[in-house]
């Protein structure tokens, strides 16, 4: 029995490690798009935001846990339907409570910084899962 829990904990665990990890690539590709802003820009959280979900719509497709993590919401075959709203969900509010400074400061620091920045790992989860079961009540 104990085998059995130790073998659905690790399970859990790489689980976790390959969500984390997708979240990571995200967020890398997400600073690139923020390094695009030239430096002196006075940046817009609107503007800002608006690119955002635009580099999330785009990419999120490629996510390869992306269609594991619509399936499980019974989402399954819907992800078009889907994705700019998931995407806005997750994204507009953690960039609307950045300030300016920390928007121009995202481009050089390091994913896992970024991370940080946007609320930290597990925020940035649970803000996952939110966002698909509001997807999935639809």
């Amino acid at each position: 029995m104990a085998d059995g829990q130790n073998a659905a904990q690790a399970a859990s665990r790489r689980k976790r490690r390959r969500t984390l990890a997708g979240w990571l690539a995200v967020t890398a590709v997400l600073a690139g798009g923020f390094a695009l802003l030239p430096r002196l820009y006075s940046p817009d959280p609107a503007d800002i935001s608006r690119r955002v979900v635009e580099a999330c719509v785009q990419n999120m497709p490629a996510v390869p846990q992306w269609q594991a993590d619509l399936a499980k919401h019974g989402l399954a075959g819907q992800g078009e339907r889907v994705l700019e709203p998931y995407c806005r969900c997750l994204w507009e509010e953690p960039i609307r409570k950045l300030s300016g400074d920390d928007l121009r400061s995202l481009p050089r620091l390091s994913p896992q910084q970024q991370l940080d920045k946007l609320g930290g790992a597990e925020a940035f989860v649970r803000r996952q899962e939110q966002c698909l079961a509001a997807q999935a009540g639809r």
